[in-house]
């Protein structure tokens, strides 16, 4: 099923006007439509959480790599 505007969709090659379908017709596509907005939003959303996941073990490897830093403790 595509979209081709808001008020008209292609299914299996057919274009079908929304407003001329069937009210149960017209809810189910009014329901895909949100399952792919949700979808997309979604994909967005991971993105974004692995670019942090990548910055954040980045940022965990150079303190964990660092070499360790004498303690000048007890020295006057």
């Amino acid at each position: 099923m595509s979209e081709e505007a808001t008020n008209t969709l292609t299914f299996e090659d057919k274009e079908y006007n929304v407003a001329d379908l069937p009210e149960k017709a017209q809810v189910l596509v009014g329901f895909v439509r949100e399952v792919r907005d949700e979808g997309a939003a979604l994909q967005k959303r991971l993105a974004v959480l692995q670019a942090a996941e990548i910055t954040f073990s980045k940022e965990l490897e150079e303190i964990l790599n660092a070499p360790e830093q004498e303690s000048l403790d007890g020295i006057d």
